[in-house]
């Protein structure tokens, strides 16, 4: 879902900047707008689990495509165990 945020984003940017289309960004910005609205979302709801601090988590949804690309590494970098945490209770006996 962070990379995805950032390539509609950088979609979004070429219909808007670099070749400008109004279909292209109306179409593109609807998708980017769902888009963003599920990784915030994501963001929000995996913090903490995985023990991000609320100032990290509203970094990365302020610098939008950036913040994709932080979260992507942040999650490959963390720990595998981090990640999926306590496995069931039932496995625990």
């Amino acid at each position: 879902m962070a990379l995805f945020e950032t390539v509609t984003y950088l979609v979004l940017f070429y219909f808007w900047i670099i070749q400008p289309n109004d279909v292209g960004k109306a179409i593109t910005g609807f998708v980017h707008g769902l888009v963003w609205m599920a990784f915030v979302a994501m963001t929000v709801l995996i913090r903490e689990e995985i023990e991000w601090t609320w100032g990290y988590t509203i970094l990365v949804i302020v610098l939008g495509p950036i913040g994709g690309i932080m979260v992507w590494w942040r999650l490959r970098t963390t720990p595998r165990e981090v990640l999926l945490g306590r496995q069931s209770p039932v496995a625990d006996h």
